[in-house]
């Protein structure tokens, strides 16, 4: 802890170093020109460096900068993007005298000496915590184990990252304000940390999917387990990686998007209940795609029906709704900034409605290799993102879209084709009970009431 303690406060050091720099060289009497070459130099510096001890730190920094690199990347200097691109990777485990003195402490000796066969050895590892392989009364198990002083650290991490993230913003020369956005990340990180709160949204998860042979969940060993302790099940599997590396006949890719869809349409419009990180890692695919395992339910998060009747009407706006009625939803969800310019609110509809194109009743079913389809979608945001000022990502929104985005890059990956009329059905109709739970269906944002496909 103490070396981890002395690692943060070098790095602080070094960030601070390199702002100071900076601020010395504007003061000089300078072209506007050099002063914005100088500018980037020092942004890029810092984002280099906090890059380097991400990688060694774990914890919030390395996830706010994984997260940052996903869900931040439109809005932030190409330099950062680059930078921030290298988190991607898994990260290095810790030794396993750390590992083994979480365990002491949280489960004590003698519920340690039940774990037979401990590895040593990490199977797996990730900004948070690592998994280790043990058996309990003959049953293979897997410990996730957290990083000592991960939770205590995670908003001193997150506040500088804040602070470099912010310089970089400024290089761009766009004064959006991303406190809501951290705030969020350290919401979310808190539960990550929280592996109890885990353990219940697993055996939660188990009992909603018990009926469902299409997927797996661990059993979790609720005596070997504690807020930094999860014990459960080892299931065997393919990772979806690997799995998708196989070049797998079409009918099972499509048995697994199919499967995927269904599950989401499950968790957001029926339980409210997300499981909101895509990680390839975090499913294996058994048989064919006929089972998959889900694994890690940390980023679970909890959607009310207020929350989720708000969401379907946004739905009905962005598909039969005017362009003003569209930019009205998207202020009101926090998805724009109520002081973007005119053009800037144009290419937002613009971006909403070709990422609803998939829907439309005349594309289905949907080719998700469609490059045209890719080409006009990335032409669109990129266009949108350049010409924003004000808007940071939507709080309310971060990581439900996340895991949509994932979700679409995964069935783009497994090139399926499939018709998506069933799951608009199950997500504005269906949702329509929602909306009319909710005080917000009454909202003067939207006035479709349409539930059929997005019209063209």
């Amino acid at each position: 802890m103490w070396s981890r303690s002395r690692e943060v406060l070098s790095l602080a050091a070094g960030v601070a170093g390199h702002e100071l720099a900076r601020s010395m060289r504007a003061k000089l009497t300078w072209s506007t020109e050099q002063l914005a070459k100088v500018d980037v130099a020092a942004r890029v510096a810092q984002a280099t460096l906090l890059a380097e001890s991400l990688g060694r730190l774990k914890g919030a920094f390395m996830k706010a900068g994984q997260l940052l690199s996903i869900d931040a990347s439109d809005i932030l200097p190409p330099e950062a993007q680059r930078v921030l691109a290298s988190l991607q990777g898994e990260a290095e485990p810790v030794p396993f005298s750390e590992v083994r003195a979480v365990l002491s402490e949280d489960l004590g000796e003698d519920k340690v000496a039940m774990l037979e066969a401990l590895e040593e050895r990490a199977a797996a590892c990730a900004s948070i915590g690592q998994v280790h392989r043990a058996v309990v009364h003959g049953i293979p198990v897997a410990l996730k184990v957290q990083h000592r002083g991960i939770r205590e650290t995670i908003d001193a991490d997150l506040e500088l990252v804040h602070k470099v993230a912010k310089g970089w913003l400024s290089v761009s020369r766009r004064p959006i304000d991303l406190r809501a956005t951290f705030e969020e990340l350290s919401r979310i990180l808190h539960l990550e940390a929280d592996y109890e709160r885990e353990r219940i949204f697993l055996e939660r998860f188990g009992e909603l999917l018990g009926e469902d042979p299409r997927f797996v969940v661990p059993q979790s060993f609720p005596m070997l387990s504690s807020s930094r302790v999860l014990t459960m099940t080892w299931e065997d599997g393919v990772t979806l990686g690997a799995w998708a590396r196989r070049s797998p006949p079409r009918e099972e890719r499509q048995r697994l998007a199919t499967s995927l869809l269904d599950l989401y349409c499950k968790e957001f419009f029926e339980w409210g209940l997300v499981q909101t990180d895509p990680n390839f890692g975090n499913f294996l695919i058994r048989d064919g795609a006929r089972e998959i395992v889900l694994l890690d339910f940390g980023a679970t998060i909890v959607y009310d029906p207020a929350f989720r009747g708000r969401y379907v009407e946004l739905l009905r706006a962005m598909s039969g709704g005017s362009e003003a009625e569209m930019v009205a939803a998207g202020i009101a969800n926090g998805l724009l900034d109520a002081r973007e310019d005119a053009d800037t609110r144009s290419l937002f509809a613009s971006m909403m409605r070709v990422s609803l194109e998939p829907f439309q009743a005349a594309r289905q079913p949907f080719s998700f290799a469609d490059a045209d389809y890719a080409a006009r979608s990335r032409d669109v945001v990129l266009h949108f993102t350049e010409r924003l000022r004000f808007s940071p990502p939507p709080r309310d929104l971060l990581f439900l879209h996340r895991k949509l985005g994932g979700l679409f890059q995964l069935l783009k990956r497994l090139d399926v084709t499939l018709d998506l009329s069933p799951y608009w059905e199950k997500m504005v109709v269906g949702g329509r009970q929602l909306g009319a739970s909710s005080s917000a269906a009454a909202s003067p944002l939207v006035n479709a009431s349409s539930t059929r496909s997005p019209r063209q």
